[in-house]
């Protein structure tokens, strides 16, 4: 039966799975992760147990306060109170997470020692057993590498001419699909996801209406929003006033937070003199791929709708689909 069919909730703030009969799979780790994403007060329990193992396995996924690594996974080597922790480890990455756990279920490996693999694992000694002559890395070899090729700036300043709206100097809407053809490519070819962020900036005139804003604030905004961002993070336009922020190997779980950020950072102190914050109106939309959808275009849809939603509910952030 899979794993989202059965969902069941033990009273407290523990929410328990079912019990599954084999070891947890990337699915189920992620079906697990967004529980707690959904539930942050929450304690999502995953049990299961293995022909070949005495015990029952016990995964319990939390969000952990304050923290930048991802929600907080602890496995437990037994189903009662006082089971003990094999380790506990802060990550989004749900494949290091089942590789940590088909480890630590393997038969041949311990399972009464304690590892938290936040920190250097102790080195077990191991029997002194003849090993095979290392080979030699290619840095150990010392290779003597040809001087690198320089680039030609000025053709790579033409092309940011070519892709680029000359009077704000972002990114044109173009650009925006060409990058999102290519972050699609990737997703296609190895899986990696990519989220989207379309926002509205608008200004609240003096006669209570919302305009765009002017060019130098739309210039510092966009300072503060690649300040805030990763270098491999785009900024383009869409239909205006509508900018998006294309993020590579982003899932939901790491767009939200950083749309978060980007409104603090764009609030904190005046785009521009004499601009007051309050009147500055924010409303971000997110969606990315495979979380929200597998096509570029149903993801510019799905995080426009989450955008006019936000609009609508005055929300100034909506994932798509929201609650």
């Amino acid at each position: 039966m899979p794993l989202h069919d059965s969902f069941k909730t033990n009273s407290g703030a523990n929410m328990r799975l079912s019990k599954l009969s084999a070891v947890p799979s990337e699915q189920d780790l992620m079906f697990a992760m967004n529980q707690a994403g959904k539930n942050p007060r929450a304690v999502i329990e995953l049990p299961w147990k293995t022909s070949t193992s005495p015990v029952t396995f016990v995964l319990k996924v939390s969000v952990a306060q304050g923290s930048d690594e991802g929600p907080l996974w602890t496995l437990y080597n037994g189903d009662t109170p006082d089971s003990g922790v094999l380790w506990s480890h802060e990550s989004m990455d749900p494949f290091l997470i089942q590789s940590l756990i088909a480890a630590e279920c393997d038969p041949s490996r311990s399972l009464n020692t304690y590892v938290d693999t936040s920190k250097p694992a102790p080195i077990a000694e191991e029997p002194q057993t003849a090993r095979p002559p290392e080979r030699p890395t290619r840095s150990a070899l010392h290779v003597d590498l040809p001087k690198p090729v320089e680039l030609d700036k000025s053709i790579l300043d033409a092309l940011q001419l070519q892709l680029r709206r000359k009077e704000t100097g972002l990114y044109s809407e173009a650009s925006f699909y060409f990058f999102l053809i290519q972050e699609f490519n990737r997703f296609q070819r190895s899986g990696l996801p990519v989220a989207l962020i379309l926002f509205d900036m608008s200004i609240t005139m003096h006669d209570g209406r919302l305009g765009m804003p002017p060019l130098r604030v739309l210039h510092e905004a966009a300072q503060r929003i690649a300040a805030t961002c990763r270098n491999l993070d785009i900024l383009c336009h869409y239909k205006d006033p509508i900018l998006a922020i294309l993020l590579p190997h982003t899932s939901t779980n790491e767009a939200l937070p950083l749309a978060s950020r980007l409104q603090n950072v764009l609030l904190q102190s005046p785009l521009a003199p004499g601009l007051d914050s309050n009147n500055v109106v924010l409303h971000f939309g997110v969606a990315a791929i495979p979380d929200t959808c597998d096509h570029p275009g149903v993801l510019i849809a799905a995080a426009h709708e989450a955008l006019e939603q936000g609009k609508r509910t005055n929300n100034s952030i909506v994932l798509f689909p929201s609650a």
